[in-house]
Order: structure tokens, then C-alpha cells, then sequence
């Protein structure tokens, strides 16, 4: 993952292969508890996948301020940018 639209295609790719939900409603502006249903278990394991595919750890305050689908792809940008700095 070295750009935003892969880090959304990663996203999606997780979302779709571990909640069984449908690639077309997970946009950026998705919000995660509103309309994918997600709860706070649902997020750890998406945290576990993000992790396991950026190599990056996820802090759980970083974790309880995510909303969107948006928020998860920048969150995961900024530790990918910040680790080449």
C-alpha cells in the first residue's frame, strides 16, 4: 500500500472478505457505525487486518476516533507517510 486509493482498495478488500459486506456501500464517506453496522469487536479485527497488511500498529485511541472509511484510509496514509520521513 503506497497511495490512498490502494489503502482504500485494502479497506474495502477487508471489509468485503470479513463482514460479508457489499464492495459498491463501502465508500470513503462510509460512515462505520451508521451504515456498515460495525461495532467496537468489528473494529478490532479490521484493526488486526490493517495491521497485518501495513506492518503499522493502531492505537486504540486512533481506533475510537475513526468514523468513515475516509478516516481509516488517512489514518493508515499518515503512519505509511511517516514511517518514510
Amino acid at each position: 500500500m503506497t497511495n490512498r486509493d490502494e489503502i482504500l482498495r485494502t479497506v474495502q478488500d477487508i471489509l468485503v472478505a470479513e463482514f460479508e459486506l457489499d464492495r459498491a456501500s463501502v465508500k470513503l464517506e462510509t460512515h462505520l457505525v451508521d451504515e456498515l453496522d460495525l461495532d467496537s469487536i468489528d473494529a478490532i479485527d479490521l484493526a488486526v487486518r490493517l495491521e497485518e497488511k501495513s506492518g503499522h500498529a493502531l492505537e486504540e485511541e486512533e481506533l475510537k476516533a475513526l468514523e468513515t472509511v475516509n478516516d481509516i484510509v488517512e489514518l493508515v496514509f499518515a503512519k505509511l507517510d511517516g514511517s518514510r520521513a
